[in-house]
């Protein structure tokens, strides 16, 4: 296990940023659904930082929402895509490139911060402490951070076909109680959860607010 940053997943070409944007429109529709789902235990903000942004898909959805969105990727042509995208659904949304490690912003900057499928990409402990740590940072009132579920079958699975075939997991799952542990160092707490089933439904969206 490296606790050094890898950017490998970083959609700085073309046609991965076009790939990504063609993801199946049921499970867009759902994830989608999510958001909005938690944002009903979001009150009274008008900024939010959406990080990493990729395409765009969660931010011109928050955009329609009426709030003030700024999304942030390291991705190039994801950026350009998103850009085009928001333009073409009439929605302003403020794309920016940075780091999520070393973000140019002040503390609390924003009102919320959505953490949208990232953190299962980091199997290091210490490095989705040092994102939270920093998207945390820049968050006034709201955290939203996305986790994969270690009950759920698919989590399950990935396991022991890595006891028996030895075939790396590339998708980490991450519990409640340690996501809880991460933001409680930093001042949040638990107000929500969105998501199906966990059983069978990998993906949740947990919702805390600063204490």
């Amino acid at each position: 296990m490296s606790d050094k940053i890898s950017y490998a997943r970083v959609k700085s070409d073309v046609e991965s940023a076009r790939t990504y944007n063609q993801r199946k429109q049921s499970k867009h529709t759902q994830e989608m659904a999510m958001i909005e789902d938690a944002m009903r235990h979001v009150r009274g903000i008008a900024t939010l930082l959406d990080a990493p942004c990729g395409v765009g898909r969660a931010s011109i959805a928050l955009a329609r929402m009426g709030l003030q969105v700024t999304g942030v990727d390291l991705g190039e042509a994801a950026l350009e895509l998103a850009e085009s995208l928001a333009a073409e659904a009439k929605v302003p949304v403020r794309f920016e490139r940075h780091d999520l490690f070393a973000l140019p912003y002040a503390d609390r900057a924003f009102d919320a911060t959505l953490c949208f499928r990232l953190l299962h990409h980091f199997e290091s402990p210490a490095l989705r402490g040092r994102l939270l740590d920093e998207l945390c940072r820049v968050s006034a009132r709201y955290m939203l951070v996305s986790r994969i579920s270690p009950l759920s079958v698919t989590s399950m699975r990935r396991r022991l076909r890595l006891l028996l075939t030895g075939k790396p997991i590339k998708q980490y799952s991450v519990s409640a109680r340690e996501l809880h542990a991460e933001m409680a160092r930093n001042g949040f707490e638990p107000v929500a959860k969105s998501g199906r089933f966990a059983l069978f439904h990998s993906l949740q969206l947990q919702v805390y607010s600063r204490k």
